[in-house]
């Protein structure tokens, strides 16, 4: 049953819009983000493309069709200012040199440093292939944790990587906490257990890409999904004939045991839809 329908008239949308939209009862509670085309696909896989911004035209700046990914933006940054730990993959950093999931917007900003709790900024990579430079991995000031799961052989190759570093004169403030959890792949549900007993996260955002958010959604760590459907069509194909993706790969369900969502609430921004779907898992 939907519980709210929501317009947001200015793009701009106020605190008190999205914390009454993505409100959450219950906790722990742990929500999967993306942002789509209308058919569906999360990563347009261009060069120079980072994907989110221009699946949610954001680029866009003087097309009134575009004018809702300032929403899309607002929903996403309330999300890294509410929640506790922010979990992502390694693609999201080669694909943008300065993603830490660190709220932009002043309000939002102030709202995160009002609770007056340190958030912890986590990466998932199973080789290993970060770069430990990464804004993510160096917060200025102190303002995040920054954490990384990654297997054994990702391990000895970070651990090689920050022994050249050091040798460079690179040594940063704070030290990124590793755990190894896998041999050929990381194990996600061992992750969101050492956020939620080590890190006492509550409220959880995983920011995908598509392959970590498969694997979530299959272990069933997904409480809820929060997607917002853009105004544009892509097709499944990128310039080079390759299979563009949607917000979930690498995993399959049957006709049996697929997951189902409930609809909690839809939310509107010119021409793109928010939508909050709470996950019912059958087996």
């Amino acid at each position: 049953m939907v519980r709210t329908v929501q317009l947001f008239e200015d793009p701009n949308v106020s605190i008190d819009q999205l914390s009454e939209f993505y409100k959450v009862e219950g906790s722990p509670h742990t929500y999967l983000m993306f942002v789509t085309t209308i058919d569906g696909i999360a990563v347009p896989l261009e060069p120079g493309q980072r994907g989110g911004s221009e699946i949610a035209l954001r680029h866009l700046k003087d097309n009134p069709l575009a004018a809702g990914g300032l929403a899309d933006n607002r929903a996403l940054q309330y999300g890294w200012a509410t929640a506790d730990a922010v979990l992502g993959g390694a693609g999201i950093l080669r694909d943008n040199p300065a993603a830490t999931w660190y709220p932009r917007d002043k309000d939002l900003l102030d709202l995160l440093t009002k609770r007056k709790r340190k958030p912890v900024r986590a990466v998932v990579t199973g080789r290993g292939e970060v770069d430990l430079k990464h804004p993510v991995f160096n917060p200025k000031n102190d303002e995040w944790q920054p954490v990384i799961f990654t297997t054994k052989l990702g391990e000895e190759k970070l651990k090689s990587q920050a022994k050249r570093l050091q040798a460079q004169g690179h040594i940063p403030l704070q030290p990124t906490k590793t755990y190894a959890i896998g041999d050929t792949s990381v194990d996600v549900t061992k992750a969101v257990g050492i956020l939620r007993k080590d890190y006492r996260a509550k409220l959880l955002d995983i920011q995908g890409g598509p392959t970590l958010a498969g694997g979530a959604v299959k272990a069933m760590l997904i409480d809820e999904l929060r997607l917002t459907v853009s105004p544009q069509i892509m097709g499944d194909l990128n310039s080079e004939g390759k299979r563009r993706l949607g917000f979930v790969t690498g995993i399959h369900f049957g006709l049996e045991d697929s997951p189902l969502a409930e609809l909690e609430a839809v939310g509107v921004s010119g021409s793109h839809i928010f939508l909050r779907y709470l996950m019912n898992y059958r087996n």
